[in-house]
């Protein structure tokens, strides 16, 4: 396990199931999460009768790393996952067996749609399910569960699976406070902890793809450096020149 310290990220190489486990009890008050969706988890062709087995065999390792998300949350923290219609059930499955029900599922609206093959209709959108802790609460009772966030299929640093950061921006800035630390345990090409450093947050950060890893290592520097640029700026334009003579 290879750990790396980036300003107010801390990044972790590995896998999640084994990271998770070594943080301490109630660290992070949010975390957004992106895990693979399972979507070609059935047999196909002349395979399986029924995916259900498959679903099932899934929610396990959803259940299990579901179960340590929460004893590393606050009592006000929340967990949000991104999933799709075909994850739901494996979703909903796990939720059941780790009590641990979803409060809400927002639909991400893409402004796009993509391939959806000669049969079906196109998808153009994305879910993500919210589980929350016993203090948890949205400030905000006017929002609704439909966020319409613009995306295409050219991703802007390369991962067959990211998200815009302005998303990851707007539920971090309505499901926690600028003192919270957001967790991630599938960094991918590091957009929640991009996300996260210029929201003023805190960020832990898991990924055990290398390269993907140094993707995120690079990404978030970026983002720290420009966060640290942007606190400069404001700290040189708030405080008074003790050396200006009054008018």
């Amino acid at each position: 396990m290879r750990k790396e310290v980036i300003g107010d990220a801390t990044l972790y190489l590995g896998d999640c199931l084994d990271v998770v486990p070594t943080l301490p009890a109630a660290s992070v008050d949010l975390v957004i999460v992106d895990p693979p969706y399972m979507v070609n988890s059935k047999s196909d062709g002349m395979g399986k009768l029924s995916p259900w087995a498959d679903i099932c065999n899934a929610s396990l390792w959803f259940n299990s790393w579901m179960n340590s998300t929460r004893t590393r949350l606050s009592q006000s923290g929340a967990l949000w996952t991104f999933l799709n219609w075909r994850s739901l059930a494996t979703y909903q499955k796990a939720s059941c067996e780790c009590a641990w029900p979803i409060e809400s599922l927002l639909v991400w609206d893409k402004k796009w749609i993509g391939p959806g093959g000669q049969r079906g209709l196109r998808p153009s959108y994305e879910l993500a399910a919210l589980l929350v802790q016993p203090d948890f609460a949205i400030p905000d009772r006017g929002l609704p569960d439909i966020k319409a966030s613009q995306w295409s299929a050219q991703k802007p640093n390369g991962h067959p699976a990211e998200k815009p950061e302005d998303l990851m921006r707007w539920l971090i800035e309505i499901s926690s406070k600028p003192d919270c630390i957001i967790g991630d345990w599938f960094m991918g090409s590091g957009t929640v902890g991009a996300a996260a450093i210029s929201s003023g947050r805190a960020y832990v950060g898991i990924e055990m793809d290398p390269t993907w890893f140094d993707v995120s290592c690079r990404r978030i520097e970026r983002a720290q450096r420009q966060a640290d640029l942007f606190s400069r700026k404001h700290a040189s334009e708030s405080t008074p020149d003790m050396f200006s003579v009054p008018a």
